[in-house]
Formats: C-alpha cells, structure tokens, sequence
C-alpha cells in the first residue's frame, strides 16, 4: 500500500464525495491483484453501487491475502448483515471479538444482528458492552433507546434518546424524532411537537419528521397543516412509498385540485418496484370462482360490517371465498366472517413477492382490496397485477390510481359515468348503493321522536372523523348555529377524548362567533353507546367534501335524518346516494347556501321534522342500505357481469 499511497489518497477522496462510478472505474484499472488493501477498498466501492455479490468476493480475497488485517474481514461482516445473512455476519463479529475484547463496533454490530433477529434482551447486551467501551457512543444509545421500545420500555427508551442527544456530534435528527414519536403515541403533543422542531434543524432524513408532524395534526383534527406536512414530507422522498400513499389518502379531507391527486398518484405507481409477477388466468371449469378480498380491517369495524351479512350470501351463489388479511388482529366479527371462508390467510407478516406467490398458489379469479391508501393497505400486491381480475370496493372511496385496479365498486349517484376522468379504474356501478351496511350485529336500540320536542330547541350533530370538519365546513356549520339561537351542536370523536384537540375545535368555532355553549363535544365510546346517542339528534349533518360513510348508514338506522351537501366526487356524493335510496331527495343540498336554508327550515317546524322521523322509521331499515339479500344479488350480478367481460376479452 505505502508505495501507492497517493492513489488511495485519491480513491478515499472520491469516497467522501460519493464518486463511486469513478473511484470503481480507477480502481479497476488500477488492478492491483496482490493488494489486499486494494481488494478491500474496491470491495467497499461495489458494496456501496449495490454490486453486492462482487463486494463480497473482493472482501474475502482481500482475508485471503490478509488474514491479520482485521478492516476487510470488519466490511465482509457488515456486506453479511446489510444483505440479510445474519449468521455469516454474527460468526465474523464474534470472531472479531474474540480478537479484541475492545472492539466496540463488532460488538455494536451484534447488537444489531440480535435485534433484527428479534432477539431484544440479547441485543441490548451488546449495545451496552459497547457503550461501556465507547461512552460517548451516539449510535449504541440510539439503538438502547429503540430496543427498549420494542420490548414497551417507554421510560428507559426516553432516558436513551436523551443520552444519545447528549453524543449527537454528528447532529443526526433521528433520535428527537423517534423522541417525538414516544411523546405523539402518549398524546403529549406539546412534547411531540417540540421534539419534532429539533429533528427539523438537523441532518438526516426530513421526509421522516414531516411525516410525524403531519400524524400529530391528523389526530388534533387538523387536516390543512396535516395535509401540508405530509405533502412537505413527499417532495422532500418522493420515493417513500408510504409518506405518498398517505398523501393520496387525506387530499380529500378538504377541495383539491384533481390535478394534484393524479400527479401523486402517477409519482406513487412510478415507484412501484415491477416484480415481473403473472397471475393465473381464470380456469373457467372449475366450479366456482374464486372470489378474495384484501385488506386490514376485517373486525369490528365498517369493512368488517360490509362483509358480514354479504359473504353468507355469496357463499351460496357462484362464489368460493377467501380473505387475506393484512392485520394479525382479529375478534368475533372475524370468527363469524371466517364460518364462510375457504380459507383465512394472515399476510401482514410476508412481503409482496410472498404475497403475490399465495394468491397465485390459491388460483384467485377475482381480488377485491378493501384497504385502498389507508396505511394497513398494500397497492403493490395490486399494481403486480395479483389475480386476473382485480376491484377497488367498500374501504377507500377514491380512485387507487393504479392502472392495474380494473374496476371500482360504486353506484349512478356516487360515480356516474361522467366522472370516469376521475378514476384509473374502470366504474362499475351497482344499481342502487355502492354499500350496505350489515344489519344483524348492530344492537337493537328504540329510536325516539325527535328530540327538539322535548328540549324545545334544535340539536344538530356530527359523529365523524374530526379530520373531515374542515374549515369550509365549520363556517357552514357556524352559520347554521348562529341564525338559530337555541341550537346546539354534538361533534363526536376520538380524538376529542384529548383537551388539545377540543381546545382547537372550539377555537375555530369561537372565531365564528359562536359561544362554546352551543357545542356538545364527546370522544369515544362503545357502538352501543354511539347508537344511543343518535337519539339526542334532530338533525343530522354530513361534513363536506369527505361525506361520513359508515355513520351515515347508522344515523339512518337510528332514523336520523341526513341533510348533506352533494359534491362532484364519490367521497363528496356518499350522502346523496344514501338519500336517494331512503327516498330523502329534499335533504341534498347542491351548494352552501342552498345547505344552510335547508338545515334552517327544517329547524323551524318540529312536528314536521318528527314526520320525517317517524317515516324513516318505517323505511329505512327495509332499504337497500341495510338489506343484504336484496345488495348481495346487485353485487353478485355486478360481479358475474365483470367475469363475462373478461371471457369476452380472453376468447
């Protein structure tokens, strides 16, 4: 080496300036095959171009010619463990170790083997033998901080992180920002926010904090600064899949242009890696088609309430069923929904290829994706083209932006046909809902006369996602509120169980005028309980352009009548189309004012307003939105026509 000690010079210094095309182009000339310094610094240069298999080789010629020069048998370990081979990479660092008692980074390093291995205890031994060694070691007591979360340490991961900022020499933003994360999962939002403006100012990946910063807005309610730091972390990595999904999934929260969803959409599905993955095509003397459905949230919760009552149905029609689920939770919804399978799948645990391989191995006909951008969602599987036929429905009311998606589920109210400009999806529309909502798990409760006759004034109210009452929708609401002087207003959600959150919802109210008296401000409590207390409603009013869903149907059931605002959208028209099919057309309004008059004159006349009441009472729970013989044979038909297009296609 000495004698071509200004050539390294040299490669070291395109290194540092990350010039690895031109430092391997010299070195390759260079060729200095009895070098083992030159092997091992070459071995780095292909490592770090991804050229892993070459990495490797060079490494070990540069042991072979070296046995004693530690540095290359330290970077073959470390090649090990960034590729996955976590033996190979273990045996070479206790080799190491044995070697020199004091060599801090192999001990590091095992640390690191043992968490990734899940090993968490053991992990933490080797952190801190290491930190005994090197005290000021940053990267020990940041990895002590992260283990100690994953085994729920919440206490001795915050003492870390500190110690960790206390040695952060080289000013890396990742230990305020998993810092922040701690304080963000205990709803110490001050505390979040603070550490989160620290992580801002430093090096690192931003795109990371952006994102946490966002999450903290979206659980305050805060959909604009949500959705501006969230679209500060995209165009900081437009390759984190995941920051653009969520991106996609809140633009609707509040108007966008459509322009916006697509440019997003376009730079999510370009980063897609393409697996080169075929699916079967459909094998039509089988006896049944084989029908899945994709997603995360087949419990307790309205993907799992669509399903209920539907897939007894679809069992006994042309249809063998089968749920991958992306969730390792399951409940008694799940138990029930599982009586009518062919088989339950877990995946939340396999990567794409693996999940792709199953669906291939089971030969799915058709794959509905009930998960869309929600994050437990995985469009990849989709954009792989997965099964031969494949169907957004039921869990995200906007276009997946995936080519590959072939049809979205809707109806003539909330995707007519001149919207398709709208979706990459095909449409697909149901004759009279695009949903229904399963009727035999809901609870049985009395619904009563309108409340305004016993209180003597008008309560409105809103039991939806706090991020969909944006500000367009609290002026509206605050207009309504303030030319009826007796009224009042019952906002529910969870994330008014924190003081923060209510404290900004009645500060936006305040700046409306409207005294805090009129609002009735409620977190969370059971479905029963929820249900309930649709009776303290007279009317109810559906945020816009994101419209309430799965609230919606069960403010019908409890005959609550909806007064909504219909948009040019499917998430802006899920009123509508509900209204329509409870014979409501009066309640749709088409613009603000047009949506204040009818939320006033309806307040001016109880007895009238109780009518209302009282027909739904006799119609509602006979319509379509709750009536899964009469949906189940729409979809089952949708369905059937969906496979005769594709026979078409494939003759």
């Amino acid at each position: 080496m000495s004698e071509n000690i200004d050539f390294f010079r040299e490669i070291i210094n395109l290194i540092n300036k990350k010039d690895f095309i031109l430092a391997k182009d010299k070195l390759i000339k260079f060729n200095q095959k009895k070098d083992y310094y030159y092997y091992n610094i070459l071995g780095f240069v292909l490592q770090e171009l991804g050229e892993f298999d070459e990495a490797e080789k060079s490494y070990i010629h540069s042991c072979e010619l070296n046995k004693d020069f530690l540095e290359s048998q330290f970077n073959l370990a470390c090649l090990f463990f960034k590729t996955g081979s976590y033996l190979k990479a273990e045996k070479i660092f206790l080799e190491l170790i044995d070697k020199n008692n004091d060599d801090y980074l192999s001990l590091y390093n095992l640390g690191l083997v043992n968490f990734e291995n899940k090993k968490y205890n053991l992990a933490l031994d080797f952190f801190k033998k290491a930190s005994n060694i090197q005290v000021n070691f940053y990267h020990a007591y940041h990895q002590m901080g992260l283990t100690y979360e994953k085994l729920e340490n919440v206490n001795d991961a915050i003492k870390n992180y500190n110690i960790a900022i206390s040695f952060n020499s080289e000013k890396l933003n990742v230990s305020w920002n998993n810092l922040g994360a701690i304080y963000l999962r205990a709803k110490r939002f001050e505390e979040a926010f603070k550490c989160f403006k620290e992580a801002a100012n430093l090096n690192g990946d931003k795109s990371i904090v952006f994102n946490n910063v966002a999450s903290a807005y979206f659980e305050l309610g805060e959909s604009i600064l949500g959705k501006t730091y969230l679209q500060k972390a995209a165009e900081y990595n437009k390759s984190n899949l995941r920051i653009v999904n969520r991106l996609l999934g809140v633009l609707p929260y509040n108007n966008y242009d459509f322009k916006d969803y697509k440019f997003w959409a376009e730079v999510f599905r370009s980063n897609i890696k393409n697996l080169n993955f075929c699916s079967n095509k459909i094998d039509f003397s089988k006896s049944k088609i084989r029908l899945a459905f994709f997603g995360a949230d087949f419990v307790n919760h309205p993907c799992g309430y669509f399903l209920l009552d539907l897939l007894p149905k679809f069992k006994l029609d042309n249809f063998d069923l089968y749920i991958y689920s992306n969730s390792s939770q399951e409940d008694d919804l799940s138990k029930k929904l599982k009586d009518n399978l062919v088989k339950w799948e877990t995946v939340s645990e396999l990567n794409t290829t693996q999940i792709l391989d199953l669906i291939k191995l089971d030969n799915i006909d058709i794959l509905i994706d009930m998960s869309g951008r929600m994050d437990s969602g995985n469009l990849e599987i989709f954009a792989n083209k997965a099964a031969p036929i494949q169907i957004s429905w039921g869990g995200f009311l906007t276009s997946t932006g995936i080519k590959e998606m072939d049809y979205i589920v809707g109806d003539p109210h909330v995707t007519p046909l001149d919207t398709k400009e709208y979706f990459a999806e095909k449409i697909i529309n149901l004759p009279n809902i695009w949903c229904h909502l399963s009727s035999s798990n809901i609870p049985r409760i009395d619904t009563t006369e309108t409340p305004a006759i016993k209180n003597g004034y008008i309560t409105y109210g809103s039991f939806n996602n706090l991020n969909k009452i944006n500000l367009e929708v609290i002026s509206v609401w605050s207009n309504i509120l303030n030319n009826n002087p007796k009224s009042k207003l019952i906002i529910k959600d969870f994330k008014l169980d924190n003081d923060l959150a209510k404290d900004i919802l009645i500060e936006k109210f305040n700046k409306n005028n409207v005294d805090v008296k009129k609002l009735i401000l409620e977190g969370a409590s059971s479905r029963e309980d929820t249900l309930k207390e649709y009776n303290l409603i007279d009317i109810a009013l559906d945020p816009f352009p994101w419209n309430g869903g799965t609230t919606s149907f069960e403010l019908s059931w409890m005959c609550v009548p909806l007064l909504t605002l219909s948009g040019d959208r499917f998430v802006a028209r899920c009123g509508e189309s509900i209204n329509k099919n409870l014979n409501m057309n009066d309640w749709i309004a088409y613009n603000t004012k047009d949506y204040i008059s009818k939320a006033l004159k309806y307040s001016s006349n109880f007895n009238l307003l109780n009518d209302v009441r009282s027909n739904l009472r006799v119609t509602s729970r006979k319509s379509v939105l709750f009536d899964s013989t009469m949906f189940s044979k729409d979809f089952s038909d949708c369905l059937n026509k969906i496979v005769d297009f594709y026979k078409k296609e494939n003759n």
